[in-house]
């Protein structure tokens, strides 16, 4: 006997149990949403330029910013910034030690001699201006979030793997743990080098904490429901990004912040008491005494008695014979990474699963990163923009359990490329049209990005699950972290990065044909169950079919009778 048929038959397909633990795990995307694009304001780089050596006034107001912009004049050089004005260099001064050579405009150029001075009136203060991440010292900017994207990557592999191994429960309560001391070490970093150490280990166990989070809500859940929860979770991970503005905008010193979107993390320490072990993975594990305790509490907290004989078949079923240590048993069988391409179908499946997670993350990224700064507020417009993907999410939940996952995704991945691809064509003075066009595939990307990991768990079986999404989601990173890179053909011809992204999003959606439809078909729990999927959901569709023809029959019997009986 499955947990599928014990769902339905006796614990009940959404009750209690059910909705406490889904809301539980789709919560905790919220924080963890504060630390995803934490670096939008913890490395922003505030207006700067080289401190004159007979300043000695504090830099911490705008009335004092005015005054030292006037003081500029003479010192620096001025040069044009990237929206063709004019204005004093960042990184230059002129030598003015020498008097003559001042007064006979012979000056030469130096580099910042004493630092520099910042504008705190706008950000307060970062970790930019903490540790001189600018001028020639500016890559190291970037190489901190290239390490926290790496982080994202090496978290999704590893905690895939404990995951699957010792369970989805314990795997999230040592990130949430961790996270927490992670989150207040890195407020309290007295250099660059510890920052980035830090920022790292986040890295590994945000996506941690959301993986193990998402499988183990996915498969306490029946089929119905999988779609409600993967977009709850969603929509949860962007109210942190509109939270993480919000905090922004109040708390303007970095470390303040970064304390302000750990401290969250002490509320969740009580998923010790509250998050559930996966009964799925149990079974699949095969451990029998730990997934009767679980069923147990479920029936308890849903109101129900379950007989002893389904008890007799769990352990019937996921028992092995004492006097054999049969490996044939598949809870007792060790997996590995190598057992998602060990199989023809597990091989076209994690492979196009993976090019879809590195492309995504390529295409959402490149164009985030490659799109000029709007005009404005930057709190207000991070926030807007954060909203904006609410009505992606909204897009994605409409279409999922409608038309399946993958027309919404195959749809969405094409316009994104035709909308990207087609900025090549568009001449250099209608660019609005081009920015339009940008944005158009920016919302196509979102689209496919809130589908994904819930088509991602039902085409991965419950026995590596949790690795397979770890393993495509760290190929996926590894596309985020190549963005920038696809950013500078644009020295090369300017529509070439958008031109690149709109050919890998046409090339994605294609590729997804191969991939089988999901919608209506049970979690596979084996990797048989993985290999016949496609045959399951065709076998599904037929039942439905069947289903609803008899129903129709029965209804126009009905109908038939009531017309004789009123004859």
């Amino acid at each position: 006997m499955d947990y599928e048929t014990i769902l339905k038959d006796y614990i009940g397909e959404f009750g209690r149990f059910q909705k406490i633990t889904a809301f539980c795990m789709a919560v905790i995307a919220t924080p963890m949403g504060f630390h995803s694009l934490a670096m939008a304001f913890l490395a922003a780089v505030p207006e700067h330029h080289c401190r004159l050596n007979d300043v000695l006034l504090p830099d911490e107001n705008s009335t004092f910013w005015a005054a030292y912009l006037r003081r500029m004049n003479g010192s620096a050089p001025l040069e044009l910034d990237a929206n063709g004005e004019w204005k004093y260099s960042r990184c230059e001064q002129f030598n003015l030690t020498n008097a003559l050579s001042a007064a006979t405009d012979n000056r030469t150029l130096q580099h910042c001699t004493d630092g520099w001075v910042y504008d705190r009136s706008h950000y307060g203060t970062s970790i930019v201006a903490e540790f001189d991440l600018v001028c020639d010292r500016a890559w190291m900017r970037e190489i901190a979030h290239a390490i926290f994207m790496l982080g994202f990557s090496f978290g999704g592999i590893v905690s895939g793997v404990l995951s699957d191994r010792f369970g989805r429960r314990p795997t999230l309560l040592w990130c949430i743990l961790l996270q927490l001391i992670f989150g207040v070490a890195s407020a309290f970093s007295p250099n660059y080098v510890t920052f980035v150490f830090t920022r790292f280990f986040l890295g590994v166990l945000n996506v941690g904490i959301y993986f193990s989070a998402f499988v183990l809500g996915t498969e306490i859940l029946d089929q119905s429901r999988r779609t409600m929860f993967g977009l709850s979770m969603a929509l949860f991970l962007v109210l942190g990004y509109i939270g993480l503005g919000v905090a922004a905008y109040v708390i303007r010193d970095w470390w303040k912040l970064q304390l302000a979107i750990s401290a969250p993390f002490v509320v969740f320490l009580s998923y010790y008491w509250l998050a559930p072990e996966s009964p799925r993975w149990l079974m699949a594990s095969g451990k029998v005494e730990e997934t009767k305790t679980t069923i147990k509490r479920a029936a308890r907290m849903n109101g129900v008695v379950i007989p002893d004989k389904v008890y007799d078949l769990i352990n019937g079923n996921i028992t092995s014979d004492q006097n054999t240590q049969s490996t044939e048993i598949t809870g007792r069988r060790l997996y590995s990474i190598l057992d998602l391409v060990r199989t023809p179908t597990m091989r076209k499946n994690t492979l196009i699963t993976a090019f879809t997670w590195f492309a995504i993350n390529a295409i959402y990224f490149g164009l985030s990163l490659g799109a000029p700064e709007l005009p404005g507020d930057p709190y207000l417009n991070f926030i807007l923009g954060s909203c904006s993907e609410i009505i992606s999410i909204l897009l994605a939940w409409s279409t999922m359990d409608r038309w399946g996952r993958k027309p919404p995704i195959i749809a969405s991945l094409i316009l994104a490329g035709v909308s990207c691809g087609a900025t090549a064509a568009v001449p250099k003075d209608l660019w609005q049209v081009s920015t339009g066009l940008a944005i158009v595939g920016r919302f196509g990307v979102s689209v496919t990005y809130s589908i994904l990991p819930v088509y991602s768990a039902e085409v991965f079986p419950t026995v590596v699950r949790n690795m397979g999404i770890g393993t495509v989601s760290m190929i996926g990173r590894a596309g985020g972290i190549l963005a920038p890179f696809v950013a500078l053909l644009g020295k090369y011809w300017a529509p070439l990065p958008l031109l690149t992204f709109g050919v890998l999003s046409f090339l994605n959606g294609v590729a997804i044909l191969a991939l089988p439809e999901t919608l209506g078909v049970p979690l596979p729990n084996t990797l048989e169950d993985a290999e016949n999927l496609k045959s399951l959901g065709e076998k599904n569709l037929q039942n439905t079919e069947k289903i609803l023809s008899e129903e129709l029959q029965k209804t126009e019997k009905i109908e038939i009778y009531d017309k004789i009986t009123v004859l």
